[in-house]
């Protein structure tokens, strides 16, 4: 008998995750308050962008929650987040919150990730939880509120920070790291910073074409990659000084599939080497990956990978109309051999990242492109 779709000899074994409840639509934010309560939370510890100020509707969900609640605010102006950053706030907030909340980009929810694991595991300091930890205790329940479009953290067990001494990004990673919940509502994105709206879009779009790619993707992962990087390209494009509101509703959701896509699948070159333009000469992440995005896209499909559309001139196409300059590391600040060398070196530590591309990509492949990049 004739059957539709892959079979046996094509569907290769697979894993797939998705625990964070999502509410998704415009002004759902406001609903929090109702949320909590449905929760039982009572007792709350808020980690807010401390940029949030000309955003009316964080303002009016900020107002009503600590209004409504006994609540606790911790203003988070530090950039990418580190572990000494961590340890420094691991006690601001009391040990008997009932949940914390993250509402920015992904940096502070995954700060509040962080605040939630330390708060339930003492009194070890919070680099040595670094990497992939076990044997933890279960975290405070976090509630992810992203007033971003990039990062996919609202959805994912990962956290990201950087150790300070040598500058490298590594992280807190442990599937306890789920949001309970996440409040997905684009009027948090539309006044977002058009800067800041395309390098969070354009790290979206890295992770949406990586994980189509990644060596672990599969059917179902790429069913979320593709409409992902379908959503992302059709509006990327559009991103202004005033954005659209059904522009961000389409960056939002396109967001959140490349963030379960990522997760899922793993990530590739251009998500690896962003890490070193982030920690070593503090480039915001987005960007950091777009520069290589196009690169790498191109190498692939030069050694013979295809991508569901037009790929390569594709991306570059959408890296120039949004001024990406993915040929020219010098408006980064890397001018100089000392620079270079700084970037190069970094590359060297991360074949494990580069064996999840497609085809065959090497630390001499990446040293390559980045000298060419100069």
């Amino acid at each position: 008998m004739d059957t539709k779709g892959p079979n046996l000899e094509t569907v290769k074994p697979f894993e797939f995750e998705l625990k964070t409840k999502i509410k998704f639509g415009i002004g759902e934010s406001s609903r929090l308050p109702i949320y909590l309560e449905e929760l039982g939370y009572k007792k709350i510890g808020l980690v807010v962008d401390g940029h949030v100020e000309k955003n009316n509707q964080c303002i009016q969900l900020l107002n009503e929650t600590v209004g409504s609640f006994d609540a606790q605010v911790y203003s988070y102006v530090g950039g990418e987040p580190t572990y000494e950053m961590l340890e420094q706030d691991r006690n601001f907030f009391e040990k008997d919150i009932d949940c914390i909340i993250g509402v920015g980009g992904g940096s502070v929810i995954d700060y509040a990730k962080g605040l939630a694991l330390l708060l339930t595991n003492a009194p070890k300091p919070a680099i040595f939880y670094r990497g992939f930890p076990t044997n933890l205790n279960k975290p405070k329940p976090v509630i992810a509120i992203p007033t971003t479009a990039g990062t996919g953290s609202e959805v994912t067990y990962n956290a990201v920070f950087i150790s300070s001494p040598d500058s490298k990004k590594l992280g807190i990673n442990t599937k306890l790291n789920f949001p309970v919940l996440a409040l997905l509502d684009p009027l948090l994105i539309q006044s977002c910073p058009k800067s800041v709206m395309i390098s969070s879009g354009m790290d979206a779009l890295t992770h949406a074409i990586e994980s189509y790619g990644a060596t672990k993707s599969n059917d179902v992962t790429r069913m979320f990659s593709v409409n992902a990087m379908e959503l992302l390209l059709d509006n990327l494009k559009s991103i202004d000084s005033e954005t659209n509101i059904n522009v961000c509703v389409n960056l939002q959701l396109g967001a959140y599939l490349a963030g379960i896509a990522l997760m899922n699948s793993g990530s590739g070159p251009a998500g690896a080497m962003s890490y070193i333009l982030g920690a070593k000469f503090h480039i915001p992440h987005g960007l950091a990956g777009a520069v290589f995005l196009p690169h790498i896209v191109d190498y692939n499909v030069k050694h013979g990978f295809k991508y569901p559309t037009d790929m390569a001139p594709t991306v570059f196409d959408i890296c120039n109309i949004l001024d990406i300059p993915y040929n020219n590391l010098g408006k980064f600040g890397i001018q100089n051999d000392g620079d270079l060398k700084i970037l190069l070196d970094g590359i060297e530590t991360l074949q494990p990242a580069f064996d999840q591309n497609p085809v065959k990509f090497t630390v001499e492949d990446a040293k390559e492109i980045v000298k060419e990049m100069i």
